[in-house]
């Protein structure tokens, strides 16, 4: 790919974000995202099929940032970081999924060392289901807080301090509880 090509799709990944904290995804038109990222449309469809292909490669990219981190403090803190780009990830609908099979593989992993059971044990696939996309909801809950930069801050930091605190419990032995 050349370097207009990405300066092009940078451009418009990052108007898209901009535009995503004034309005929601769905309402955000091809003509609106080309204007706010001072593109033609056509420099948007000689990168991009359909307006969703933006959402799509940036949630694959953002995939790729999160995998082989483990469920840590700085892992969530890293997420809020990135607050407005998940936000939209979630808001589209096109991320959740792939994220929420992401957590299950570390929770699974965690409950299988921390248990000495086999991952496919009926009872670590249920755990680590419930548990994924609980995590999933609790976060999308929490990016999603309106309110003063404060309130949000606040709010997201006691909602990790319950998760961390959930998810020692249940990757925690019964014996160190």
């Amino acid at each position: 790919m050349d370097k207009r090509n990405e300066y092009s799709k940078k451009a418009i990944r990052e108007a898209l974000i901009r535009l995503s904290r004034v309005k929601p995804y769905t309402e955000i038109s091809v003509r609106e995202l080309c204007r706010e990222a001072k593109v033609s449309r056509s420099t948007f469809y000689n990168n991009y099929r359909l307006f969703n292909d933006v959402v799509v490669e940036m949630s694959e990219a953002y995939m790729e940032k999160l995998r082989g981190r483990r469920l840590t403090r700085e892992f969530f803190d890293s997420l809020k970081d990135e607050g407005d780009e998940l936000r939209l990830l979630l808001e589209s609908g096109v991320f959740g999924r792939e994220f929420s099979m992401y957590l299950r593989e570390i929770i699974e992993e965690e409950i299988s060392a921390r248990y000495q059971r086999e991952p496919e044990d009926i009872s670590v696939n249920v755990t680590t289901l419930y548990h994924a996309f609980g995590i999933f909801g609790a976060l999308q809950n929490l990016v999603a807080v309106q309110g003063t930069p404060e309130i949000k801050d606040e709010v997201f930091r006691r909602g990790m301090d319950t998760l961390m605190e959930i998810i020692g419990n249940f990757t925690d032995p019964p014996e160190n509880r």
